[in-house]
């Protein structure tokens, strides 16, 4: 390279890193969000409109739950961290619970819209505490396009296990 050359290079390299540096320094915006879902709210929907989270053969699962999101979001993407803790409840008598809670990672992927086209999960989507035992319900990775429908999962859950919550609150 020319000594010219070099010198033009050198000269305006500082205005390509300070034109540049605001583009890269602008990383995803960051925000937390959180929000609960109590057991009369459960109630109330399950009287009106069915809602439940799966059938015990002579009572119904109602659940309630704590939510905590920390989401990040860049142009064709959403990320977001879910924490959650609640219970779960017999529709026959709602005085037994046991806790549930899950821990996972929900990426939407955006187009240039901004409308998200496609979602993955992973992570420990729930677990359940019974008798003094966390017993896993549902873990691994699944996938959505939202107009082809499921890519792929692998989420571990299973009568067996959910048969346990039932028998825990029967």
């Amino acid at each position: 390279m020319s000594r010219t050359r070099s010198t033009a290079v050198l000269a305006l390299l500082p205005l390509a890193i300070a034109v540049a540096a605001p583009a890269s320094a602008s990383g995803p915006e960051h925000f937390e969000t959180s929000f609960s879902y109590t057991l009369a709210d459960a109630v109330a929907d399950y009287q009106a409109f069915g809602e439940n989270a799966g059938s015990c053969g002579d009572f119904v699962l109602l659940v309630d739950f704590d939510v905590e999101r920390s989401v990040a979001l860049w142009p064709d993407r959403e990320v977001r961290h879910v924490h959650y803790t609640g219970h779960f409840y017999s529709s026959a008598d709602t005085s037994r619970s046991i806790v549930r809670g899950g821990d996972f990672n929900l990426t939407l992927s955006l187009d240039s819209s901004g409308a998200p086209y496609a979602v993955t999960r992973t992570g420990l989507f729930e677990y359940v505490e019974i008798d003094g035992q966390r017993v896993v319900t549902h873990v691994g990775r699944d996938a959505l396009d939202f107009a082809t429908g499921p890519i792929s999962a692998t989420p571990k859950a299973g009568d067996a296990v959910r048969q346990a919550v039932c028998d825990a609150l029967g």
